[in-house]
This record gives C-alpha cells, structure tokens and sequence, in this order.
C-alpha cells in the first residue's frame, strides 16, 4: 500500500508518443527513493496509441499512474500549456519533476538526488542536470551542455544565456505559483518565474535524454518556417516577464531581444 505522503509529483505531456512512451514511463518506475511520488499524464487525444499504451501501464500501477487521456485534441481547440492545466492543479507533491513523453531520465537515483538538493537549500527554488542530446536528425548523441561555469544560476543567466536547462531535468517546488502565459515558451517561463523564488542549482551529471527532433516537438518546429514562430514566443515571453517584474529586469530583456532579433534575422540570410 501507498502512502497519502506524497514528495514528488512527475508531470508528463504527450502526443503522439508511442515510438518513446514505453521508455520514459519505465524510466519513471525505475526510480530509487526513500519518498513516494506519482506520475500524472496529460495526453492530447494521441492518434497512435500512446493513450492505449499509457492506459496499459495505469492498470498495472494504478496507485502510481493517474491520466488524463482527451479525446478531443485541445489544442486544436486553441489551447496551450497542459502542465499548468491539467496537471500542476492536481500535483500532491511538494516538489514537480518535468518530463515530456519522447524523452526519458536515465539515472534510477535522478529524484533522489535533486529531492536532497531541494530538502536541503530553502533558498534553492528550482534543481537541474545535464543531459544526452540525441540527435534524430543527424542519429547521433552528444552532451546536452558542455561543463557549466557554475553551480548556481539567477534570471538573469535566464534572460541573457541561449536554452542550458534540458525540460526532463528540471524539479522545481509545487508552491511556486506560475501564471499560464498564452504564445511563450512554456518551460522558459516556468523557469524564469521560479528564479525570481529562488536561486536555480545544477547537478553536473548526465540523468536525462533529450531527443532532439522527434515528431511534434518544440525542436521538429524550429526547422523551416516554423523558426519564425519561435522567435515570436521568445520576444512575447520578455513581454509577459517585464510586466510580471515591473520592469526589473529591463536592461537584461533588451540585451536578449537585440541578441533574438540579431539571430533571427541572420537566419534569415543563410
């Protein structure tokens, strides 16, 4: 038997996910820990049987698997942002591992770890790791980040560095209210509203894989046309941020929205 004593709430978002679902959620399950979590799924009306697979694994482990299957594509329907939605409102946990369904963690110690770092450090807000980059594109694996200068990170390094914080990395505590800001970078702006609770701590280890260019993701989008939108989400995100702040943080989003449109209209000429 479970006990109601709940620590880590693992949220996970899919569609269209079957080729990688199996491997993430085992990944999940493998967890060592001296604590209890669940593991809570929001899948998108998938049309490939990732909802019948997640299904599966919810029958063997009901106490520990509990799914949200639509089946009616949501955003379709216009909406965006399923963790905030769907699954942050009913996390018991203290703290919220981040997981999408085509990435996996690799390390059964990963909650463990980042849990300690959390019980231990009241001023740490946030807690993440390096990963595998798999490339599907190219077929080929390389470190998500090379060595990080440092152990602790602040909204600025948010503001002003290029992505470092692989999403299946990252644990952060669930009393951290983040508001669900429509057309941003979803996981930037969960990230930069914990910083301002909190310093953010990395964990030089590699306990995840990110797969690069699977179907349907962020990374597939950011290929052709799909660029443009991207660079529209960054620029909204600091729009949103500056106001949320009151402006605090004016002359790092300016910096970062010259460096944005400088990258963006250098990819336009290539």
């Amino acid at each position: 038997m479970r006990s109601n004593m709940i620590k880590v709430s693992i949220c996970c978002i899919t569609y269209n996910h079957s080729n990688y679902i199996r491997k993430c959620l085992d990944s999940f399950l493998m967890q060592q820990c001296n604590f209890e979590y669940e593991i809570l799924i929001h899948d998108d009306a998938s049309t490939d049987g990732t909802g019948n697979i997640i299904k599966e694994y919810a029958e063997i482990y009901p106490d520990i698997i509990k799914p949200i299957i639509q089946k009616e594509n949501q955003f379709q329907k216009g909406i965006k942002g399923f963790n905030f939605i769907y699954n942050f409102p009913r996390a018991k946990g203290n703290y919220l591992a981040i997981c999408e369904g085509d990435d996996y963690w690799t390390d059964q110690n990963k909650l463990q770890k980042q849990v300690d770092v959390l019980d231990n450090n009241t001023n740490i807000s946030l807690c993440f790791h390096n990963a595998i980059l798999q490339d599907l594109f190219e077929n080929k694996q390389k470190d998500f980040n090379p060595p990080l200068e440092k152990k602790i990170f602040k909204t600025k390094d948010l503001i002003l560095k290029r992505w470092f914080i692989p999403t299946a990395s990252i644990m952060l505590r669930s009393n951290i209210e983040i508001p669900n800001w429509r057309n941003v970078n979803g996981d930037l702006e969960m990230l930069l509203i914990s910083s301002l609770n909190g310093d953010l701590y990395y964990i030089d280890e590699k306990m995840s894989v990110y797969n690069y260019g699977s179907p349907y993701s962020l990374s597939r989008k950011s290929k052709g046309n799909g660029r443009t939108l991207l660079y529209k989400k960054k620029l909204n995100l600091l729009n949103h941020f500056d106001k949320y702040t009151n402006y605090k943080y004016i002359l790092y989003s300016l910096a970062a929205r010259i460096k944005i449109l400088g990258g963006y209209t250098l990819s336009l000429l290539r």
